[in-house]
């Protein structure tokens, strides 16, 4: 009998900030941004696994457009809502394109449901894997602007998502 893949979590430092990384028996299950409070999976232990931390730092140090990692949705416990709005982000949103709340719920086939997308954003388990600093607020008029990330609108996610929007060569008004 073979006994179960161990999770495994540890925090690095990357050039984005200290970031803390789930890694279940198939894939990374979540990575918590630098301005959340990061708190060890019940059942994991404290071990890196140096070929996701080389990724990640690769990515963070701007040498990648994406980061392309083994990834456990089905360990989020996601809505099907929300599994498909943050799959959709992931196949149909690239590198410095950016989509608004209420266009990706379209993408998603919900349109009318921007609140819902902003909710799945803020519980994204995977960032930077799924790049949910690509989904802006609208402004109006068809303008953007930067909205919240992080899981709000604090000056420090702001900051990293104008930051990573940026690396991709978008800019835009908060």
């Amino acid at each position: 009998m073979t006994a179960p893949a161990t999770r495994r979590w540890w925090t690095q430092s990357t050039e984005l900030g200290e970031v803390a990384v789930t890694l279940g028996p198939h894939g990374v299950e979540r990575i918590e941004l630098p301005s959340e409070p990061h708190a060890i999976a019940e059942d994991a232990v404290d071990a890196r696994d140096d070929s996701v931390a080389a990724a990640l730092d690769a990515w963070c140090a701007g040498a990648e457009h994406d980061l392309d990692l083994r990834i456990d949705l089905d360990a989020a416990g996601l809505s099907p809502f929300h599994r498909t709005v943050l799959e959709t982000l992931r196949r149909e949103v690239g590198w410095g394109e950016v989509v608004t709340y209420g266009e990706l719920a379209a993408l998603a086939g919900r349109p009318g449901a921007a609140r819902a997308v902003g909710a799945a954003m803020a519980t994204n388990p995977l960032p930077f894997v799924i790049p949910c600093h690509r989904v802006v607020a609208s402004a109006g008029g068809g303008r953007r602007r930067i909205g919240g990330y992080g899981g709000g609108d604090g000056p420090d996610g702001v900051a990293l998502k104008r930051r990573l929007l940026a690396r991709e060569g978008v800019t835009l008004p908060d």
